[in-house]
């Protein structure tokens, strides 16, 4: 376990230096790629500021629901979730879960990488990042 973490903070650090060279992807990009979409992240992803070793799957439908589960139950609420979600005119997609984060609007931006989208939270710091191989369309929950 130490070795995927240590692994995937260095792919992280490496990835956010990338980044910066990097645009996030435009409201349209962001859509394409959520809309009508499961994702499944890799089993880590940061959580407070601090890196977790958790894996989310999430369904993006086109009506702007969307419902979630973490692989291990969170700290601070259920397992499973649901809410709605959006990108806003700059791509920062924002998703309100009904209990998850005290019911308030997170954003993150999407970086297109040639094997998978980079997550990147509004601090420009590591959110998660998910392999094209786990972008499913249609509702796989």
């Amino acid at each position: 376990m130490k070795k995927l973490i240590c692994s995937v903070l260095f792919f992280s650090l490496s990835s956010l230096s990338f980044a910066a060279s990097l645009s996030p992807m435009d409201k349209s990009a962001a859509m394409n790629e959520l809309s009508n979409k499961t994702i499944t992240t890799i089993s880590a992803a940061t959580l407070d500021g601090k890196m977790i070793s958790d894996q989310f799957t999430g369904y993006f439908s086109n009506d702007g629901k969307v419902k979630g589960t973490f692989a291990n139950k969170p700290n601070d609420g259920p397992q499973a979730d649901q809410g709605s979600w959006m990108v806003k005119p700059n791509g920062n997609v924002c998703v309100t879960w009904d209990h998850w984060n005290q019911a308030q609007e997170k954003c993150v931006s999407f970086y297109k990488l040639n094997n998978a989208l980079l997550i990147v939270n509004m601090k420009n710091g590591f959110e998660s990042l998910v392999l094209n191989n786990d972008i499913k369309s249609g509702n796989k929950m």
